[in-house]
């Protein structure tokens, strides 16, 4: 049984050796850690035959073979530590090293002054120190300082965090190789089993969760593999020994099976436990080492369906913070909004936060951070970069985060959004936050919806009822005047005519005067009735637009970039070809921007979300047309049917399945286009696709009307 810790160290080196070495066979480390694992693989692999097979081998070759490994072991470690940090100028040394080994190797075929024989243990055959193998003590203690001293030259410098963490799980995995050193007592007669084997292991054990947690040469499918391989050898190998040797005599004296016969229900065992088994380590490692990672592209596509349709203001933060603890796997995630009539950032929504009622005034270190870099930032980075690491300190504490991202809508910070630790462990690696940012602006917009739709509700039910009330006092007031005059006239014509027909007055009269006396009456009621008719409609239609100060010149042009900088990536995932035509010279309008862009956004997005074409086209083009610019967003969707395209505007009205969609999208669309002086047209063909025509004058014809 000596043998068996052997074998298994020197199967796990060769198997994680061999795939990195595949999986780069082009990067120095790749290649130095194959070296360092072969010769480690040699050396425990050759010792596993020594222990196993002493009476059928020659000992003194398996000896010999087995210590050319181990000469090797650390000039390959200190050329894999060269190749990992990148010290170019080392390798020199590295050649020199590979010299000193190549003469050691000749030292130890051809002289006994390295080895010079062999002691017999209990436990098996061991080589025995030569009277220069304290030169190879010396050189291997030189290689070992070497390697410490450049690990901790690193550890100093200002690194990315992942490449810190690299270098120090490294560094670590070194420290616990060190003690294999032990194994060289047993060269100068110690009795003891060399143990070196459980050092070798967790230095393994090390570099695998370096591996894991920190991308370390991107081989992670080599930790799972060697995972499920490890337990899937130690199941058999555990079957094997507990049935063949413990229930050898049952099977022999009870069942009465000879000793091959006794190997069937340990084959039976093996074949039907195997498969299960597998997929049983493969669910452990991937569940416990390995949180599956996100497909980061349907992740912003999904994400993006989910929160943008969200116009509760209410519920938009807890449907993003949920969405994003299911998704990425993390252990708490915080968004806070300003609110802007008390000057301070409140939690709207959180899970795992470590203070539910969090208010941050406008002046606190961490907000204004944000607003004045617009850049996310890691908690590693607080204590040694920035002033008032105490309360940026206590603010990450208190949202129990690792990373903080500004939720800012052009230089408005109107949010925060924190995250807290995978629940893998894993740092956040520059493609996480470059996801994450698209996430936060993405986030932005939600937002901006939702307060804009949540604003337009209150304005809209307090405009609605002021209007209501207007209208009845104006009916009220001219009710007598302006209607029930015509009303009276229309009514004492016809009366007249009447009495005068009942009381024979123009029984004398011929028929063309009776018609004729007809036609001037009924002329007198249609001009009263059209008085009338022009009253009702001033009525209804009585409301004043909403003045607007804060105009600005917009470069709609610059504003569809803008639009697209956004949304570009989830439509270019859903195969839509968005194309832009307008002219250099196309014309600057005033308006309000922020609302331009969202009119632009929801256009845009619902002419993406129309498309059910496995190749998708929206094209975006403008033209100046008598003093207006005029601005065209054309797809090649599904179409709107006719019977429908008049009440698209409608409040609640929609086209899409059942909670797809709330039906003001569009309606809000309107009303945002009015406020800033435009019209919005719509032409639609079934099958053929959806044309929205935006008109506003120009700032020219604005200012000349001024």
């Amino acid at each position: 049984m000596y043998f068996l810790p052997a074998l298994i160290t020197a199967l796990l080196f060769l198997w994680i050796g061999l795939f990195v070495f595949f999986n780069n066979k082009k990067a120095p480390a790749n290649v130095s850690f194959f070296l360092l694992c072969l010769t480690t693989f040699g050396w425990q692999f050759t010792w596993f035959l020594l222990f196993a097979f002493a009476d059928k081998l020659s000992i003194s070759l398996m000896i010999h073979l087995g210590y050319s490994f181990i000469i090797f072991i650390p000039i390959t470690y200190f050329h894999f530590l060269v190749s990992f940090l990148e010290r170019r100028s080392k390798s020199v040394y590295v050649a020199a090293s590979y010299v000193l080994g190549v003469i050691f190797l000749a030292l130890l075929w051809n002289t006994n002054y390295l080895i010079q024989n062999f002691y017999r243990f209990s436990w098996g055959y061991y080589p025995k120190a030569g009277a220069a193998h304290p030169l190879y003590l010396g050189f291997l203690t030189l290689l070992t300082l070497a390697g410490i001293w450049m690990l901790l030259r690193d550890l100093s410098k200002p690194n990315k965090q992942e490449q810190h963490n690299q270098i120090k799980y490294v560094f670590i995995a070194l420290l616990f190789y060190i003690p294999a050193a032990t194994d060289f007592f047993v060269n100068y007669g110690a009795s003891f089993y060399p143990f070196g084997f459980l050092f070798i292991a967790l230095s393994l054990s090390t570099i695998a969760y370096a591996i894991v947690r920190h991308n370390l040469m991107n081989i992670e499918v080599i930790i799972r593999r060697t995972a499920v391989f490890a337990g899937l050898f130690t199941f058999v190998y555990g079957v094997f020994t507990v049935i063949s040797v413990l229930g050898q005599d049952f099977f022999r004296d009870v069942l009465g099976l000879g000793r091959w016969a006794s190997l069937i229900p340990t084959v039976l065992i093996i074949t039907f436990s195997l498969r299960p088994l597998e997929n049983f380590l493969t669910e452990i490692t991937e569940k416990y080492l390995f949180q599956k990672k996100y497909d980061y592209r349907q992740l912003l596509k999904t994400f993006t369906n989910e929160v943008l349709t969200v116009l509760d203001i209410q519920q938009l933060p807890a449907q993003t913070v949920a969405g994003l603890i299911r998704i990425l796997k993390l252990e708490s995630v915080a968004i806070l909004l300003h609110d802007k009539e008390r000057k301070l950032y409140s939690l709207a929504a959180e899970i795992g936060s470590k203070d539910s009622n969090l208010i941050l005034p406008e002046d606190h270190t961490l907000i204004s951070y944000l607003k004045a870099t617009n850049q996310h930032i890691l908690k590693d980075k607080v204590a040694d970069k920035i002033e008032g690491d105490g309360e940026m300190k206590s603010a990450f504490k208190a949202l129990n985060a690792q990373v903080c991202f500004p939720i800012s809508m052009h230089d408005d910070l109107i949010g925060i959004l924190a995250l807290g630790m995978k629940k893998s462990g894993e740092d956040y690696t520059q493609e996480d936050i470059d996801i994450l940012q698209t996430l936060a602006r993405t986030e932005a917009i939600a937002i901006a919806n939702a307060q804009l739709f949540d604003e337009l509700s209150k304005t809209q039910a307090e405009a609605a009822q002021r209007e209501k009330m207007a209208v009845i006092g104006t009916l009220a007031a001219g009710i007598n005047h302006e209607i029930c005059n015509p009303l009276g006239i229309v009514r004492g014509q016809c009366e007249m005519f009447l009495l005068n027909n009942r009381d024979g007055f123009y029984k004398n009269k011929t028929q063309e005067e009776v018609l004729r006396l007809s036609a001037d009456i009924m002329n007198k009621v249609i001009k009263e009735t059209d008085r009338a008719t022009a009253i009702t409609k001033k009525l209804s239609g009585f409301a004043k637009p909403s003045k607007r100060s804060d105009l600005e010149e917009v470069a709609i042009g610059k504003e569809v970039d803008e639009v697209l900088g956004l949304i570009g990536h989830d439509l270019k995932l859903s195969n839509i070809d968005v194309q832009q035509d307008f002219p250099s010279n196309f014309p600057i309008i005033l308006a309000d921007r922020k609302q331009i862009q969202e009119v632009l956004f929801n256009i845009i997005r619902n002419a993406a979300q129309a498309i059910d074409k496995k190749q998708g086209k929206i094209v975006v083009s403008g033209f100046k047309d008598n003093g207006t610019a005029v601005v065209r967003i054309a797809d090649n969707g599904s179409g709107i049917p006719g019977d429908k395209i008049n009440q698209i505007f409608n409040p609640f009205y929609t086209t899409k399945a059942p909670g797809k969609g709330t039906g003001l999208g569009l309606f809000i669309v309107k009303q945002v286009v009015e406020r800033n002086k435009g019209v919005i047209m719509v032409e639609s063909e079934v099958g053929v696709g959806t044309t929205f025509t935006l008109r506003f004058p120009t700032a020219g014809a604005l200012s000349a009307a001024a």
